[in-house]
């Protein structure tokens, strides 16, 4: 987050690697639009994690490698970098690189000679396997400079690491030392640790045709900028990266004083200028037509629209019925609380006959050992909670996958059944999973946005997961005060989640729970 200030702009007018991919209204932003940061505790950590997986994968580099030139930062860095290349050192580390006119810029982590030239390899502090997106090959990093192992494909999700690839590659070869195979290489979180090696000719687009385009725009972008710093050369549109963007209180807020339609999920700057031309511009206009309007990526827009538009959760269906809201004699909340996917804690809220009993099982030794006796006993007590007239809640698929994670790890089991899936199959329901198919929500289907509408709010006033990964390391220095905001937090989850099903069993006319929610179809209200 930022404040407005009154301080010179930061960055100027230069361009580097983790820029590529960022939409252009933040590139201005960053450049032009004073401000002063604010500290975040969740980014200041992401980033030192960050620094702390490099240092890790450098070590072991190493301890393979005696041919490495190491770039200490300073004004002659992109000197000695150049020198380094020159000399035909095997593998650079820290090296600076920037075109001839001074404003692209770069500061690739690694630089690899193949057989002809050097190509950049990023080391990032998250996982870049996965089942689907562009085809690449993995090698050790003892064979780095051999980019021709298995092939696996590189997630798509992660496609911007592969522009800042592209970025270094061009700086190398402006500079004269570029490999003549487009490759470029990352090295994620996955361990042991390897490196993807990606052709980035390929694609469609491919890597280095979307970088250039997306170079070119941005340097318009920042020229523009540097004229008329007052206003970006693309107004915002609201998108998934926006969340972890310094300037999202900024933009979201411009955007909401317009009822801006790309506050809708699935609605881009595409589809919003589609719209304008039609003369349907706000988020109440999207709320007032079909919802199979082909003008529109999906109908769950308009549904979104009406709730937005109503301030409200709205019903899926279009009765006015009683809603099956799930309900037994005996209902239990369940959540857990993670570390870096170890277990540590899980709160049990056990609800019978309108009376809750908070019985948390936790243990805060952040070892192997401390999590195998925590799922251990959460084994046991889901087990003994297995009555068919008990029905135990959570919010999302996670329980039921870390569950079976930490069971397959340390060789556990839920009594009497072959599988964590079997037990959650015969006893469990995901509550956020049935709140999609019920109900429409203004904005997402997070329980720490649907329990507010419920009625319910967190005590404290920071509350989430990754918040609290911060909370537990405190625990792990020392800090036995972190505890208890770790058991209140926890606590307030699966309240929140019996305070849902309360607020919808209150809206009922005599026909049954949610009856008088009205239908998202019986537009307008």
């Amino acid at each position: 987050m930022k404040d407005t200030s009154t301080i010179e702009p930061r960055r100027g007018r230069r361009l580097g690697g983790a820029d590529i991919g960022l939409c252009l209204t933040r590139i201005h932003h960053d450049r032009f639009t004073p401000a002063v940061p604010i500290f975040d505790e969740v980014r200041s950590r992401d980033s030192a994690r960050g620094h702390e997986h490099e240092a890790d994968v450098l070590a072991v580099l190493s301890s393979q490698h005696t041919s490495i030139a190491s770039i200490e930062q300073g004004r002659t860095a992109v000197e000695e970098t150049l020198a380094a290349m020159a000399s035909g050192a095997r593998l650079i580390t820290g090296g600076r690189l920037e075109s001839q006119d001074g404003i692209s810029v770069g500061a690739p982590d690694l630089l690899v000679w193949l057989d002809d030239g050097y190509a950049a390899v990023e080391i990032k502090n998250h996982k870049i396997l996965g089942t689907n997106g562009i085809v690449g090959t993995v090698t050790s990093l003892a064979d780095i400079a051999q980019p021709f192992g298995d092939p696996v494909k590189f997630r798509g999700n992660r496609r911007r690491d592969l522009l800042q690839v592209a970025h270094y590659n061009r700086l190398v070869g402006e500079a004269g030392y570029a490999a003549s195979a487009p490759l470029g290489g990352v090295i994620g979180s996955e361990e042991p640790y390897g490196c993807v090696w990606v052709d980035l000719a390929q694609g469609d687009p491919s890597i280095d045709l979307e970088y250039q385009t997306m170079l070119t725009a941005s340097l318009v972008a920042i020229e523009e900028g540097s004229r008329h710093r007052g206003s970006p050369i693309n107004p915002p549109w609201w998108r998934t990266e926006c969340k972890r963007c310094d300037w999202s209180e900024l933009c979201s807020g411009q955007l909401a004083a317009v009822n801006d339609p790309t506050l809708l999920s699935r609605v881009d700057a595409d589809n919003r200028s589609a719209l304008a031309s039609d003369d349907i511009t706000t988020i109440n206009d999207v709320a007032n037509l079909s919802p199979q309007d082909d003008r529109l990526p999906n109908r769950s827009v308009v549904l979104q629209a009406r709730a937005r538009t109503a301030g409200q959760l709205l019903r899926q269906d279009d009765g006015d019925g009683a809603l099956r809201v799930p309900s037994a004699h005996t209902e239990v909340d369940f959540d857990i609380e993670t570390y870096g996917g170890v277990i540590y804690l899980a709160g049990f809220l056990i609800t019978t006959d309108g009376q809750s009993t908070f019985e948390p099982v936790f243990n805060w030794g952040g070892t192997p050992q401390a999590e195998a006796a925590v799922v251990e006993e959460m084994f046991n007590k889901l087990a003994s909670l297995s009555g068919d007239d008990t029905i135990v809640q959570h919010w999302t698929n996670y329980e039921r996958r870390i569950l079976t994670e930490a069971g397959e790890r340390h060789g556990l089991s839920i009594p009497g059944y072959a599988t964590v899936d079997e037990w959650f199959d015969a006893h469990a329901v995901d509550l956020c999973d049935w709140a999609r198919k019920n109900l429409v929500s203004p904005n997402g289907y997070g329980l720490k946005v649907i329990a507010p509408l419920c009625g319910f709010e967190w005590r404290d006033d920071d509350p989430g997961g990754r918040q609290s990964e911060i909370w537990f390391e405190h625990v792990l220095a020392g800090d036995d005060e972190m505890k208890a905001r770790l058991l209140e937090y926890n606590e307030d989850d699966v309240v929140a989640q019996l305070a849902i099903r309360r607020w919808l069993r209150s809206k009922d006319d005599g026909t049954g729970p949610g009856s008088t929610i009205p239908s998202v179809h019986n537009w307008p209200l």
